[in-house]
């Protein structure tokens, strides 16, 4: 992954390679990526995935919400 060539798909792609199993980084990509983030750049990252995680729980309940109402369960929010 070269610098001028960094788009979201090869970043994913790259991210994706360097997983574990239980879908953790890799211990050494781990360290040569996030080791070279300031506090406040991973502080960054980590409020943007937060963010991320929070919109699909709540596609997620949204979506088991419209799946009972369909199958005429009344649903209160």
């Amino acid at each position: 992954m070269t610098k001028q060539n960094v788009t979201p798909g090869v970043l994913v792609k790259t991210l994706r390679e360097n997983q574990n199993s239980n879908k953790t980084l890799k211990a050494l990509f781990s360290s040569q990526f996030l080791g070279k983030l300031s506090m406040e750049e991973l502080e960054g990252l980590q409020k943007g995935i937060n963010k991320e995680m929070k919109k699909r729980e709540g596609k997620v309940i949204q979506e088991k919400i419209e799946f009972l109402k369909k199958h005429g369960y009344k649903v209160d929010k």
